[in-house]
């Protein structure tokens, strides 16, 4: 089993977690602006903590976007250079689908039911991502997209269930519906631990890259923190 660190400071939470030895361990806050002073110090934390050197690191898993435009930036450079210093490959992850498979964990979420998570855009815009749950993971059932709230529109679903997670879903009234959420919940933010079963599979996969490819998905080219 690999050792993969997971970085996510797309929104106005920041969190790290680590995958070793099978087990997890996560440090999660919401610090709205402090990403920049925070990100190194809590790796370093939790590094320590689980006596895990940064060359003995196989990947690191990073959200990659979208998201906050300055959110996106540190953790993408951050991760970039630990990657370049530790000689390992790097993870890109869809924020949205971390964002999916959050909602997954917490609510314990059975295959086959369908995730739309979105996140306030600004500017009369939100990031849209619809997905739905195989085998315990999240898989993209379209491309992530930038919508004005009255582009979004959500198809018939048959009997399963749908989970609506994010920000984004406060602009829920201007949204074309022909299937109602069960659940509703504008304030779930990602969270690294999330990123760790989505990186596992992504790294049997082969998807690893260089370091030179922590590049943030910017879906709009300014999005920053107000």
């Amino acid at each position: 089993m690999p050792t993969i660190l997971a970085v996510e400071s797309a929104t106005d939470a920041c969190s790290v977690a680590l995958l070793v030895n099978g087990d997890i361990e996560e440090d999660f806050r919401v610090e709205p602006r402090r990403h920049t002073r925070l990100l190194l110090p809590m790796i370093d934390a939790l590094l320590k903590k689980c006596d895990i050197d940064v060359h003995q690191l196989d990947a690191i898993a990073f959200s990659a976007g979208p998201g906050s435009f300055t959110g996106l930036r540190v953790c993408a450079g951050t991760v970039q250079g630990l990657a370049f210093a530790a000689a390992c490959p790097v993870i890109p992850l869809s924020t949205l689908a971390v964002l999916a498979q959050t909602c997954v964990a917490q609510h314990q979420l059975d295959d086959g039911a369908r995730v739309l998570a979105s996140l306030d855009a600004r500017m009369d815009e939100v990031y849209w991502g619809d997905y739905h749950v195989a085998h315990g993971l999240v898989e993209a059932r379209d491309e992530d997209r930038l919508l004005a709230p009255t582009s979004v529109s959500v198809d018939e679903h048959g009997k399963q269930a749908i989970f609506a997670v994010g920000s984004g879903w406060q602009y829920r009234d201007s949204f074309s519906m022909a299937s109602a959420p069960q659940v509703v919940d504008t304030s779930m933010l990602p969270r690294a631990k999330a990123m760790l079963p989505l990186a596992e599979r992504a790294w049997s996969n082969g998807m690893a890259v260089s370091p030179d490819q922590a590049i943030p998905i910017y879906l709009r080219e300014s999005v920053a923190w107000k």
